[in-house]
């Protein structure tokens, strides 16, 4: 099933309603689901995709259509307050949750068998010795270094909370 066949799948499925004006006609919503946003997932050994609620509501952030003309909030530098004092193993777990960072879905991670190519690859990333506040800034608000990133504002949209974005960058740091 070609990319078309499933966009107009999703469009037809996912009738537009007053709840979702504003949203382009290829967004994975739906009002009657739970979150009200849904993800794809593979139907084993049937070439078919079904619609499945997913774990939180998305709808207010942009989508990646270039229907999407909303307005998105605004970028934001910040400053990393005090000492890191971030956990490893909490920020590996945050970056393989699908509900928070979920990295490796554009990242390359250690020991993953299943990486995203889209971002850089995370692996070794210590050897490039970047500094705490660089990091985190990064992960807040990456529009800051680069206005086009793909990547999400994690601080900025509110996906991520400031402990949360400080265990990711001790993780990250943590990579040899």
């Amino acid at each position: 099933m070609g990319i078309r066949t499933l966009l107009a799948f999703a469009s037809t499925a996912l009738a537009a309603t007053a709840w979702s004006a504003g949203l382009p006609s290829d967004a994975a919503v739906n009002p009657a689901a739970p979150t009200m946003t849904l993800e794809p997932k593979v139907v084993v050994n049937s070439g078919r995709l079904e619609w499945v609620p997913f774990r939180r509501v998305l709808s207010a952030w942009p989508t990646l259509s270039y229907e999407d003309k909303r307005p998105t909030e605004k970028v934001r530098k910040v400053t990393m307050a005090g000492p890191l004092n971030g956990d490893p193993a909490r920020g590996r777990d945050l970056a393989l949750r699908r509900d928070k960072g979920y990295c490796v879905i554009c990242h390359q991670l250690p020991s993953e068998k299943w990486p995203g190519t889209v971002g850089v690859s995370l692996t070794g990333f210590k050897r490039h010795n970047y500094d705490d506040s660089k990091v985190y800034q990064q992960i807040f608000d990456p529009r800051v270094n680069n206005p086009n990133s793909a990547m999400p504002p994690y601080g900025t949209n509110r996906i991520l909370n400031d402990q949360e974005i400080r265990d990711l960058v001790a993780f990250l740091q943590s990579i040899e």
